[in-house]
């Protein structure tokens, strides 16, 4: 496989020394994310699939749709600027937002962030946050940190309390915030 795609221009690979993108490797690479982006922006958005669902399928769907049909998709949407999870969909020419990374876990007591993306790998994990109100734009206060375990204790929107173990706090990413009176 990376024969074929140092062939095609896309890598510069040595038997044995690994492989690295060309740059018209990495427009692809950005071209495929743009794409897989954008199809689960219109899964959740329009026909109503569960963020949880979304990666899946449009793992399913991103190589058999031409660059014209994800266009025609990406306008119908407003031009979104995030897929469901939060991450940055690339522009055409293959920009990308930096995307955050401090996560829940890095977090102390008392910190007040802001929900920006969370990973979508694990539908389980998706389920989880959903239910507790952890989705991009949510606003969370640490109510507290155990540093035994480092398990986060956070506050969404006015809702309860909520722990999460260290693995979940870190597939989390957040912006913090000024510290507010009540989170809304």
């Amino acid at each position: 496989m990376l024969k074929h795609l140092s062939r095609e221009g896309l890598v510069n690979y040595r038997e044995y020394g690994g492989a690295l993108l060309t740059a018209d490797g990495e427009r692809a690479a950005l071209g495929v994310v743009r794409r897989h982006r954008v199809l689960e922006r219109f899964l959740t958005d329009v026909l109503h699939f569960g963020w949880e669902q979304v990666d899946a399928l449009a793992r399913e769907m991103e190589h058999a749709l031409p660059d014209v049909v994800v266009d025609a998709i990406e306008r119908l949407l407003g031009d979104p600027e995030t897929c469901p999870h939060g991450h940055p969909i690339p522009d055409k020419e293959g920009h990308v937002a930096a995307e955050p990374q401090t996560t829940i876990g890095a977090l102390g007591s008392g910190d007040v962030a802001r929900v920006r993306e969370v990973d979508e790998f694990d539908p389980a994990l998706l389920d989880f946050l959903r239910q507790r109100g952890l989705v991009p734009g949510a606003l969370l206060r640490v109510s507290q940190v155990n540093p035994i375990d480092g398990t986060v204790v956070v506050e969404v929107g006015g809702a309860g309390a909520t722990a999460l173990a260290p693995a979940t706090a870190k597939a989390v990413r957040v912006s913090r915030e000024a510290a507010r009176a009540p989170l809304d």
